[in-house]
Formats: C-alpha cells, structure tokens, sequence
C-alpha cells in the first residue's frame, strides 16, 4: 500500500471537511446531470417562478419626500423588459442552457417601435434584418444597455430603429 504522508497529519475535524466536500462536489456533479436531462419548458417555468419570488421578495422602495426625475423610473423597473418598456420597446427573454449545462438569460430588441406584431428573422416569410450581439462587461448584464436616461444615447435602441435585430 502506497505511503500518503498528509494522512496522519490532519485532525479530526480536517477528515470530517474533506468527506463533507467530496459529498457536495458529488452531489453537484449530480445536480448537473439533472439539470442537462431537464425539457426546456420546465426550466423556462423555474426561470419564471423564480423571478417573480425575486420581485416578490424585493420590494420597490419609494421616497415620497424626493421629486420625481428622469431617473427614478429608471431606478425602480424591475428587470431589462421593463426599463425597455420604458423607451416603449418590446423586448423578448430567451433562457438557453449551453453544452456544459450553464442556463444562460439572453435578451432580444428586434421590433422598431411601432412593429411588434411582425416577425423577424423567423423563418420564411418573416421580415429579414441584420443581427447585432451586444455583450455586456464582466460582472455586469444586459441592463447596463438600457438604462440610460436619454433614448437617444442607447445603442440598442438606436440600433433597433437603424433596422437591426439586437440581442
């Protein structure tokens, strides 16, 4: 039997952490497995519901004793859909899961204001437009496109209005 040195070096306690990460590593090895076998429509159901338990969660605050600026509704819109909705944008959610199981949140601007109901990019008989990929910087998100306080300063929804499709 092959000689390990650390062995009679740990305490008690040392042995009891090692087991107890072991477990939780396996545990979310697991989880992964389960969370590539799920359908899409459960995990879109989940990402749902936990939204609106985050929302729900989180109230909005209101400062009744400040005047209202340009900023406050900006400052109180819950996610990306709302501070487009703002600006009078129709944005969509999409939740795609990647090869290596991460659930990943993807939002779309493909509508000028106006031509919500057409559909673009869909197949035959859609309305063609050019896709632009917008990504956020490290430790940010999607929002930080949008929540400017002048639509004319908003690359995505100067871009929407130039007649691209901006994810």
């Amino acid at each position: 039997m092959a000689n390990v040195a650390f062995i009679g070096r740990l305490f008690w306690r040392e042995y009891l952490a090692l087991v107890i990460s072991s477990l939780l590593v396996i545990l979310e090895a697991l989880i992964r497995v389960i969370t590539l076998l799920l359908p899409q429509t459960f995990i879109q159901f989940c990402y749902n519901r936990s939204k609106e338990l985050f929302h729900y969660f989180s109230p909005r605050k209101h400062h009744q004793t400040r005047p209202k600026n340009r900023s406050t509704p900006i400052a109180e819109a819950y996610d990306f859909t709302d501070l487009c909705a703002l600006y009078g944008y129709y944005a969509e959610e999409h939740v795609v899961q990647t090869k290596d199981g991460y659930l990943l949140g993807l939002h779309r601007l493909g509508w000028r204001q106006g031509e919500e109901g057409a559909r673009v990019n869909a197949g035959e008989n859609s309305v063609r437009k050019k896709v632009v990929y917008l990504h956020h910087g490290l430790l940010m998100n999607s929002e930080v496109w949008v929540c400017i306080t002048e639509k004319e300063r908003c690359l995505p929804f100067q871009l929407v209005e130039k007649g691209y499709d901006v994810w």
